[in-house]
Order: C-alpha cells, then structure tokens, then sequence
C-alpha cells in the first residue's frame, strides 16, 4: 500500500502543482521559510474552492483536501529540545482558537495545531482550546475536522516523551502526528518516529516531516513504518525554472518524485 504524501504550500499556485502532482494533501501556511504561520481565512477559502474544482474535474485524488496550520507566531529554525519555542500566552491561544475556529468555517478539511509547557510537556488545556474552537467551527458547518499535532512533538526531551504524547493525543482525539522524531531530519528520527509508530497502535497516523527527500521515502517506510510524509518541495534557491512553470516555490519535480516514491511502497 502507498503511503500519503502531504505538500506544506504558502498559495494557490502551489495547490496546483501539489494536486496536479498526484499528493494526497497540502498544508497551506505562510512564512514556511521560519516554520510558518497561520494564513489568512480568505487564502484558506480560495485553496478549498480551488481544490475542489481539481477533484471535480479529476485533476485531484477523490479525497485531495486542505490541512491548515494554526500557528500565532513564527519562531526558531531550530527548535528541537526547546519547549518554550512552542510555549503560549493566554492571548497567544485566545488567537489560535480565533484563527482555527475561522480556518475551518472556510472550508479546511483538517487544522495542524500544537502547543508544549516551556518545562516540555503536552499544554492540555491551551490544545483543548484550539481543538475545541475547530470542533465547534466544525459541527456549526454539519461535518468532521481532523486534527494534526504538529513538530511542536520534537521539542519534546527524548523517544519516550514523544512516544507517551502520542498516546496523550489519541486520548484527545487526535488523528495525526507530525514528526521528524526529534532530529534534524525524519530520516535520522526513523527509530524514534518507529517508537511513535508502535505506540499509536494504528488509531493514529504518525506522518515523517523535516528535510523529507523523495529519496528518503523507502528507507521511512521501511525503518520506521509510517504511513505519511510531509514535505515542502520547495525549488532550490537558483535552481532554473522552466518555461512556462507556476509561479510558486513548490517543485513540481519534486512533488512527482516524492508521490513516484510513496507509490512504490
């Protein structure tokens, strides 16, 4: 069976050429260069209308949807094994209700949201918040949301921390987690994201992301099990672009190969 292949995208151009490239979903944010931020409900609302007209003419997967990040403030590149990166003011979290609860009453399929005490654990009741906003936003549009933890798991200390979260996120009601299981790159987490694996027990998804190559799709699928990676797909910096390609900095050299890659799986 193929894995699921995720495309962090900043516009509609770069839902295009995710969808056009055969991904099983984007993540829409801004500012992805400094991790990313939450995008404004009228780009999140344009990116469901265009991704529904993709599926519609069967440019898209059936089930091609948008995953929206809720994210307050950019923060740190680097991240991993600082808490406080992912630690919220009370305003902080009023705003990321606000912005999940108006996310999904645009349209978004599913809402990426995390958020860590500054001494390294899961904040409950802040994620509550932001849940809660999503589910009410939700059933107020008579259907489902799904929930994604986001890297804020990587900032946790250690295999067992992580592995413990995910067992915390299934008991509220979470679907997905994002993870590079704590390194630099997912490739180099693989034995980490396996622990994840192991201990989400196939209630939930546990999604490889962090320097995803489409090259480091096998050796994912093989060392640690998951069943979805994320990937910006970004082009280079300098790289040619050809005739005629999107305006956008998503690749779609890059999307082709990473979907080619989980389809082999």
């Amino acid at each position: 069976m193929s894995l699921a292949v995720e495309i962090a995208v900043q516009d509609v151009a770069g839902l295009e050429v995710a969808a056009l490239g055969g991904a099983d979903r984007v993540e829409l944010c801004t500012d992805l260069a400094r991790g990313g931020l939450t995008p404004p409900p009228d780009l999140v609302e344009q990116c469901v209308v265009r991704a529904a007209g993709l599926v519609a003419a069967r440019d898209a997967k059936p089930h091609f949807d948008v995953h929206v990040l809720i994210r307050s403030r950019a923060g740190e590149v680097d991240f991993l094994a600082r808490p406080a990166e992912f630690a919220y003011t009370s305003d902080e979290i009023a705003r990321m209700a606000r912005q999940a609860e108006e996310t999904v009453t645009a349209g978004a399929a599913g809402v990426v949201l995390g958020a860590l005490t500054a001494d390294g654990d899961l904040d409950v009741p802040a994620i509550e918040t932001v849940r809660d906003a999503a589910l009410r936003a939700a059933q107020s549009a008579l259907r489902g949301v799904h929930l994604t933890f986001h890297r804020a798991v990587d900032a946790l200390d250690g295999r067992e921390q992580r592995a413990q979260a995910v067992r915390d996120l299934l008991v509220l009601g979470f679907h997905r987690v994002l993870s590079s299981g704590g390194a630099a790159r997912a490739l180099e987490g693989a034995e980490d994201l396996g622990a994840m694996v192991e201990a989400a027990e196939g209630l939930l998804d546990v999604c490889a992301g962090g320097g995803v190559r489409p090259a480091d799709v096998a050796d994912l699928a093989a060392r640690a099990g998951v069943t979805d990676v994320h990937l910006s797909a970004r082009r280079r910096p300098g790289a040619p672009v050809e005739t005629g390609a999107p305006d956008t900095e998503t690749d779609p050299a890059v999307v082709t190969a990473a979907v080619d890659a989980a389809g082999e799986q």
